[in-house]
C-alpha cells in the first residue's frame, strides 16, 4: 500500500471520539472500532443511511448502522474483489429547470403584454408555479452532485456492500484510499 495519500486527512483516536460526540458511534462501535484499528490511522471515513465504512492502511472496518450485536466487520485489502461510485445524474434536474425557465418566458411573453408589467390573471398563476418547479429543480440538481452510493464487492460474496445516500466527498475519499 502507497505511503502517498499527503491529501488525504488522516483522521486519529481523537476524530473518532468526536464521532462519538456526534452520535455517529455507540460507546461498544467505538470500542470494537478500537480493537479493530490497533495503532492503525483511518484513512479515510464515510456513513450512508445503512452503513459506516472506515479504511485503514490494510483494512476496510464497515459497521451496519441500527444493528444490534457485533456491528464492526474487519475486511482486509486483498478481499475486496471491486469498487465502484456511483453518482446522481445532473441531467433530469437540468432539463426540468430548462423546460421550466423556457416555460415561464413563454408564459411572459405570450399574452404580447408589456415586457415589465407582470401577466394577469391566470397567466400570474402559471408564471408563479413554474417558478416554484424551476427553484425546485434547481435544489434537486444541488442535492443530486452532493449524494452518491458506494459500493464494494468482497471475494466470495455475490452481494456487494452498497453504501446508500452518502456525502460524494467522502466516498470519493474512501474510493481513493482503497484504489491505492
Amino acid at each position: 500500500m502507497s505511503r502517498g495519500f499527503s491529501s488525504f486527512r488522516r483522521l486519529s483516536y481523537n476524530t473518532v471520539i468526536d464521532s462519538v460526540l456526534d452520535g455517529r458511534l455507540t460507546s461498544e462501535a467505538l470500542s470494537n472500532l478500537k480493537a479493530l484499528v490497533g495503532d492503525e490511522n483511518i484513512l479515510a471515513e464515510c456513513s450512508g443511511v445503512n452503513y459506516n465504512i472506515y479504511v485503514t492502511q490494510s483494512r476496510l472496518l464497515v459497521g451496519k448502522r441500527f444493528a444490534t450485536g457485533e456491528s464492526i466487520v474487519n475486511i482486509p485489502h486483498t478481499n475486496i474483489s471491486t469498487l465502484e461510485l456511483i453518482t446522481k445524474s445532473i441531467i433530469p434536474p437540468l432539463t426540468l429547470a430548462i423546460l421550466a425557465g423556457a416555460s415561464v418566458a413563454l408564459v411572459w411573453w405570450f399574452p404580447g403584454q408589456q415586457h415589465m408589467a407582470l401577466p394577469l390573471y391566470p397567466y400570474d398563476y402559471v408564471v408563479i408555479a413554474i417558478g416554484v418547479i424551476f427553484v425546485g429543480a434547481l435544489l434537486g440538481m444541488w442535492w443530486r452532485r452532493r449524494v452518491a452510493v458506494l459500493r464494494i464487492g468482497i471475494s466470495g460474496n455475490h452481494n456487494p456492500i452498497t453504501v446508500k445516500l452518502v456525502s460524494s466527498s467522502k466516498a470519493a475519499s474512501v474510493f481513493r484510499a482503497l484504489k491505492d
